[in-house]
């Protein structure tokens, strides 16, 4: 009974599959679906291998930039504060008329380049002068220090004719600060007119030799005047002060011959130039002067035969104008008789000088010159000129003639602040053309006077 009931089971199973089989099969003539896809991780395929192609070279890597080595120690704040001492001194010291010790010690060797013209022309001068100044803040510039300043420039007799403002630039040497430029800002004119444009002195030959001729060119004086020359040694020794009147247009040009300087030392020179009427005018310019070559043996060639080259036909020369010469010695040095080889002068005094006469009477245009050089302290000439006259009687009998200073003329001559260190002796001139005296006599001997201060 058991296995009928088990063959039974089967057959109604297999009935049960042959039915549903047949539920499921598509009708008579369509198509037989196709079995749905199954969810499968997708597998990406490897790319077929691309066609064979030249390969584009790629460009060479920029090397890696170097890092910035800096060539100066890095701007502190020690420095910014030195940085408005060591300009404040600066200032000062202009003020003061210290132009050579400006120079030699607060500027860098560039700076000595640069401010040729504005420390010893523009700043070194008594007029303009710097009267007050102020040191504004300091900041870096690219390596230096940046100072920010304001002064004031006061004419003598005038009063306030301008402010000007200024940037003054200081950089590292031997580790010291020291002023390597000035950038001069706005300035600002006073209400006061200007004083005429100050004269400009030019080095035509630069570096000159010693024992080559040297050549110079001053500009800016007026019309006709008289103006002083000289020349300043690297040791502050002076030349024989020279007078040559300015052209039509105020200015001149001087030649020194090489034996005028045959011998002299090498260095820093200055000229400078001078208004012989007012020492105010005056401008300066420093040149180097390079040693002399040493002597060498030129090598000659064997001459080189050529074919002669037919002269052209000769023309005439026109007739050569004759240069005027200058007049020659006609007197002898005066001999000095008062004041004594060292005096000294208080202020407004003038200086009378006595001497002995070269001749009984002097030509219409011969005339006694009295010299007078005035030094600071540091050995700058601060002021020169001359007075002429016929020579008055004086005290001593016929033998005797004078010469006066007055206090006008050696206003100027009193320094602030300090002695002046003068230098005067006589000479006999004539006029050789209008407002221009040329010396027809030796000096005298030197003799100094010591001008006080009018403010001690």
């Amino acid at each position: 009974m058991r296995k009928v009931t088990l063959w039974l089971g089967i057959a109604l199973a297999a009935t049960v599959f042959l039915l549903a089989a047949g539920c499921n099969r598509p009708p008579v003539g369509q198509p037989t679906p196709a079995p749905e896809a199954t969810t499968a991780p997708a597998i990406a395929e490897e790319p077929a291998p691309p066609a064979a192609a030249t390969p584009t070279p790629l460009p060479p890597a920029a090397p890696p930039e170097p890092t910035a080595t800096p060539t100066t120690p890095p701007v502190t704040q020690a420095d910014l504060d030195a940085s408005l001492a060591v300009v404040r001194d600066f200032l000062a010291q202009l003020a003061a008329g210290e132009f050579r010790t400006v120079y030699g010690t607060r500027l860098t060797t560039a700076g000595q380049q640069r401010l040729a013209d504005l420390v010893l022309g523009r700043l070194a001068l008594s007029n303009p002068r710097i009267s007050f100044f102020e040191v504004l803040g300091a900041e870096p510039a690219s390596g230096r220090v940046a100072v920010d300043v304001v002064w004031e420039e006061t004419y003598e007799g005038q009063g306030p004719i301008g402010r000007q403002q200024a940037r003054v630039l200081l950089a590292r040497k031997d580790g010291a600060l020291l002023v390597d430029d000035v950038e001069l800002g706005d300035y600002t004119p006073a209400a006061t007119p200007p004083p005429p444009s100050l004269p400009r002195a030019e080095a035509l030959v630069n570096p000159a030799v010693p024992g080559q001729e040297m050549r110079f060119r001053a500009s800016g004086f007026e019309s006709g005047e008289t103006v002083l020359t000289w020349l300043e040694l690297p040791d502050g020794a002076l030349t024989a002060p020279r007078f040559q009147a300015a052209d039509a247009t105020g200015a001149l040009e001087l030649t020194y011959a090489g034996s005028a300087t045959e011998g002299l030392p090498p260095g820093r020179w200055i000229w400078w130039a001078q208004a012989l009427r007012n020492s105010a005018r005056n401008t300066g310019i420093t040149f180097d002067v390079l040693p002399p070559p040493s002597p060498t043996a030129t090598p000659t060639r064997p001459p080189v035969a050529r074919q002669p080259t037919p002269r052209p036909a000769a023309t005439p020369r026109p007739a050569a104008t004759p240069t005027p010469r200058p007049p020659a010695i006609t007197y002898p040095a005066p001999t000095l008789l008062w004041p004594e080889p060292l005096t000294s002068r208080e202020w407004p005094g003038a200086l009378v000088v006595e001497f002995v006469p070269v001749a009984q009477d002097l030509g219409p245009d011969e005339y006694y010159e009295l010299v007078l050089v005035a030094r600071n302290p540091q050995g700058q000439v601060y002021n020169a000129g001359s007075v002429r006259s016929k020579g008055d009687p004086c005290s001593r009998g016929p033998s005797c003639r004078s010469v006066a200073s007055d206090e006008r003329f050696m206003a100027l001559f009193y320094p602030d602040k300090f002695e002046g260190d003068g230098v005067w002796y006589v000479q006999v001139v004539r006029e050789t053309a209008p407002g221009q005296f040329t010396p027809i006599s030796p000096p005298s001997e030197q003799r100094r006077v010591i001008l006080k201060p009018r403010n001690p």
